[in-house]
This record gives C-alpha cells, sequence and structure tokens, in this order.
C-alpha cells in the first residue's frame, strides 16, 4: 500500500476519506510541518501539496528530503490553469479533487520513471506510463465537461505537461468561409491573435488542416509554409512548430500548435505523443461543439437566430431578480412589423421569411453587447435592456425605428420591399413587476400605436 504525505488544510481531511483501504494510505500533515527538522516524510512513498502561493516553496523543502520520490499537487476541482501552473513549478503531477485512488496509483508509479529520465536529460517527455495516466484524465474529464473551450483549456493544459513550449494554440475549421479561427492561444504569441483568421492552406497550420497531416518544423525561417505576419503583428519570434489535426468522424475539425520547444527540438516522440492525445480530445471537443449546438437551439429562433421566447421569459425572470437586489431599473420593447402581411401576400412566404432575418439583422446592429433579443412570434420582436430607465429605452427604440424605416429589404432577391415597426416600452419596476407583466405592458403599448398611425413608439401607462 503506497503512504501520501498530504500538506495542506485540516479541513481538506474528508476529501481524501475515499482512499482508505484502496490502495493508498494518507496522513494530512499542517503547511507547517514543511519548516526544519518537523518535516518527517522518510516513510512516505510520495507528497501532495495543496495549490496556492506556497506550493513552490513546499516543493523545494520536498525536493531536498524526499530524493527520488514523488512530489505532486492538487486542487479542489478540475482547472486547467492549476495544472498549468504545477507543471511550471515543477511538480511531478497534478490531481484534482476528488481523485481516484486508482488513477493517483497510477501517476505514482508513472512519475520515478519520468524523473530519471528528467536527471538523465532524456528528450522523452515522459514514459508511457505518464502518457496513459493523463491520456485517461484527458479522456475521463473532457468528457465530462460540455463547454468547448474550457474542454479545450483542460486538454492543451494537459499537453503542456509532456510537450513543454514558450507558447500553442487551438484553431477551429470555419467549414462555411473555409478558413481556421484562433480558438484559444496561450504564451506570448497570444496577444492580439484572438479576432484573426488564416485561409485553409495557409501556413503551417493552414497546411495542415487541408491535408490532415501532422508535421514537424523545426526552423520556420527554411520552410516555405511557414506565414510569418502572425509574429509581426504579435512581436513574437516563431523558431519551431509541432503541429498536429484534430480529426473527429472523418473530419478535420481544427487543429493544434505547439510553438518553440522548451530545451531543444521538436522529436519524432514528441510528434508521436501528440498524436496519441489529440485523436481522443478531438472527439472530447466536437461532442462539447454538439452539445452546445443543441442546447442552443432549443432556445434560438430557426428562422432569425435571435432567442426564442421560452428563453425570454426566463432571461427577463433572472433580470428582474437581479435588478431588485440591487435597486437598478430593467426595460423592455415589444415592437410589431407594419406592412409585413402585403410583404407576403405580394412577394411569398419565402420573401417573407427572408423579410424577418433581415429585421434580425437590423436588430443586432441597432443595440448594445448587453442587450437581449427574442422573436417572440410572427412578426413580433422582444428587445430586453438591462439597467435601461425608459428614457434610455425610448432612445434605442427610435434607432431601431428609424433602422427599420430606412432599409430597402429583399434586395438580394432583386426587390425592394419596405415596411416600418410600432413600439411598446415598459419598464420594471415603473410599469411591472414580473416578466409577463412587463411583456404585456409594453405589448399593450405597442398596440396603441397600431390603432392611432403605426410607425411610431408609445411608453407604457
Amino acid at each position: 500500500m503506497a503512504k501520501v504525505a498530504v500538506f495542506g488544510r485540516a479541513a481538506l481531511k474528508r476529501r481524501f476519506a475515499t482512499w482508505g483501504g484502496k490502495g493508498l494510505d494518507y496522513q494530512m500533515l499542517a503547511p507547517e510541518d514543511l519548516r526544519g527538522p518537523a518535516l518527517a516524510v522518510k516513510n512516505f512513498d510520495a507528497a501532495l501539496v495543496e495549490s496556492g502561493p506556497a506550493s513552490r516553496r513546499a516543493l523545494v523543502a520536498l525536493r531536498r528530503t524526499m530524493t527520488g520520490r514523488p512530489v505532486g499537487s492538487f486542487s479542489l476541482r478540475p482547472s486547467a490553469e492549476a495544472v498549468r501552473l504545477s507543471a511550471e513549478m515543477g511538480f511531478d503531477f497534478h490531481v484534482a479533487l476528488p481523485q481516484e485512488p486508482r488513477e493517483v496509483l497510477a501517476r505514482l508509479k508513472a512519475t520515478p520513471i519520468r524523473r530519471v529520465a528528467r536527471r538523465r536529460r532524456s528528450r522523452t517527455a515522459a514514459s508511457a506510463g505518464k502518457r496513459l495516466a493523463i491520456l485517461t484524465d484527458i479522456v475521463k474529464t473532457a468528457n465530462s465537461i460540455l463547454e468547448p473551450r474550457k474542454v479545450i483549456e483542460l486538454i492543451m493544459a494537459r499537453i503542456q505537461e509532456l510537450i513543454p513550449s514558450d507558447a500553442w494554440s487551438m484553431l477551429m475549421v470555419d467549414e462555411e468561409r473555409g478558413e481556421l479561427t484562433f480558438e484559444l492561444v496561450l504564451g506570448e504569441k497570444g496577444k492580439d491573435l484572438s479576432g484573426f483568421r488564416m485561409r485553409i492552406g495557409e501556413g503551417i497550420a493552414g497546411w495542415v488542416a487541408e491535408t490532415g497531416r501532422p508535421t514537424i518544423v523545426n526552423d520556420t525561417a527554411k520552410d516555405p509554409r511557414f506565414a510569418g505576419k502572425f509574429d509581426a503583428e504579435t512581436k513574437f519570434r516563431t523558431r519551431s512548430i509541432l503541429c498536429a489535426p484534430l480529426i473527429s468522424r472523418g473530419r478535420t475539425i481544427g487543429v493544434v500548435e505547439i510553438i518553440n520547444r522548451k530545451g531543444g527540438r521538436f522529436t519524432r516522440d514528441d510528434l508521436k505523443m501528440l498524436n496519441t492525445l489529440v485523436d481522443p480530445c478531438a472527439i472530447a471537443i466536437e461532442n462539447a461543439i454538439l452539445f452546445q449546438r443543441a442546447e442552443q437551439l432549443t432556445i434560438t429562433d430557426d428562422l432569425t437566430k435571435l432567442f426564442n421566447s421560452r428563453y425570454l421569459n426566463l432571461y427577463i425572470g433572472r433580470e428582474i431578480k437581479r435588478c431588485k437586489r440591487h435597486g437598478i431599473p430593467l426595460s423592455v420593447i415589444f415592437l410589431d412589423l407594419d406592412g409585413f402581411k402585403g410583404v407576403n401576400d405580394q412577394y411569398g412566404h419565402l420573401a417573407g421569411s427572408r423579410t424577418l432575418s433581415e429585421v434580425g439583422q437590423i436588430l443586432m446592429a441597432a443595440v448594445r453587447e448587453s442587450d437581449v433579443l427574442a422573436r417572440y412570434g410572427g412578426d413580433e420582436f422582444v428587445v430586453v435592456l438591462p439597467e435601461t430607465p425608459s428614457g434610455g429605452a425610448m432612445v434605442i427604440a427610435e434607432r431601431i425605428r428609424k433602422a427599420i424605416e430606412e432599409h430597402s429589404f429583399l434586395e438580394g432577391q432583386g426587390l425592394k420591399a419596405r415596411i416600418s415597426a410600432s413600439f411598446g416600452v415598459a419598464t420594471y419596476p415603473d410599469h411591472a413587476l414580473t416578466p409577463e407583466g412587463l411583456i404585456q405592458k409594453a405589448d399593450q403599448a405597442m398596440y396603441r400605436v397600431k390603432e392611432r398611425n403605426k410607425n411610431d413608439i408609445e411608453v407604457a401607462l
């Protein structure tokens, strides 16, 4: 049975309760036990240190006392940042609690091989046991996370443990535009690249996305595929690149780039290791993307890509609770198109659908990033304006009204249809205290405009 010295807060003892009798024995020690002769860890097979400001000092003390034995770090939840910091500090491994004893044992068995290799200055980043432990951790954890960006952060932090580098990036394929987008970039190269795109086939990453083949470039100055414009933008010097495609279900969905290997050149072993890891990673990322899309479909209107009424009611209810806590207003704009039936009658329902889609684009261009847009039903739309009183809502409603009135619809179909819209505005807490009440008050104000002269705005009574 492996004995592990755990250095952390006493309150965390219950987190390790499941280890008893499952191949692991542990003793909880206080951080102050790391100082001076009180550090009695000679009889332990390994040590675990809670992640925190004092972790590095603890590691230095334990390295002197536990020569040849693994020292790992732990955090209270899965965190890509904690994994990255652990690797930077020089810990042999990192675990997130609660962690299965058998998985911790796998780490302990693999780590001595890795440390011997380090002492011999081998260029092999890790042993097969270490790769297996990390691969198991990636597959288990990544498939339990349903947010693509968090999956990517976790995966790349673990790969960084095996192949240390100055920077790395993950680019995702935009199939509609035939481009790659920088989904996540870490290191100095990450500056100012979040909005950049490159054509599939452009640069090393573009070549890998186009061919589906991994590659090693240890001297970018001699490779004609290298695109230097990103270095010019970031003032970062890319000397070497290890690049592999993310292939899921027979499709290339993205590309992983590891840039400037620390300690030397990229090797065939590095490439083999990366290929072993990216295959299950690609599936985990695509699963997260598919889940996100499926979830989005339940709250999104298919035609306009705005939110639907189901999500609208949930969102307003949540915002009203926040407004009540902080004493801030919330306004709702309810708008109904004038003359939309005439477009349907004259040009057909497909033209009507296109008109609604164009209205959605006008709304997105007219509001702030913090505002929420929804298609309420038919040709009715709702704009939710957090932290906005009636006066501010009137300004935004007028901006939308003017944009719709001046827009020439269906120009892409060779037509020039004209419509307008009638608007009603209601504000929490002035006009109503519930989501249903706010929408009803704004709807009633809109109908008064309809009955009067249309193409105008009115505030709720």
